[in-house]
């Protein structure tokens, strides 16, 4: 398990809205180092429709500019409609931080680790009043 995660959590399954390859190989370690499951990543809002009926998942982090445009934020509010929870994994943080009606929040890229392990602890707490 993940040094930031106690043995006793459950682990998160994470997906990853990210379009450029290298950088979602590089956040899937970071998720698996922390001790969550990584899901998989998707490259467009277009995939996530088509394959969302397949996915187990407990949240998403969320670019904004994906493989068919600026429809990061049209993704996180498809998934928020569907009770999932997001966070924007962006360059574009004056951009996330208008749309956090959609998403739990944001942290800019690159991510640090400790910063990633906080932001995923928030789909835990998601929907729970």
């Amino acid at each position: 398990m993940g040094e930031n995660i106690p043995e006793t959590t459950t682990p998160m399954r994470t997906l990853y809205l990210e379009d450029n390859p290298l950088i979602a190989f590089h956040v899937e370690q970071m998720i698996e180092d922390l001790g969550h499951v990584f899901v998989g990543a998707l490259e467009s809002f277009s995939d996530l429709q088509k394959q969302f009926s397949s996915l187990a998942i407990d949240g998403a982090l969320v670019d904004i500019d994906l493989a068919d445009g600026s429809t990061g934020l049209d993704a996180a509010a498809w998934l928020f409609e569907r009770g999932i929870p997001t966070v924007f994994l962006t360059g574009q943080v004056q951009i996330a931080e208008r749309f956090s009606d959609v998403s739990l929040g944001f942290t800019s890229t690159p991510v640090q680790m400790n910063e990633l392990a906080d932001k995923i602890e928030l789909f835990r707490s998601f929907g729970k009043s």
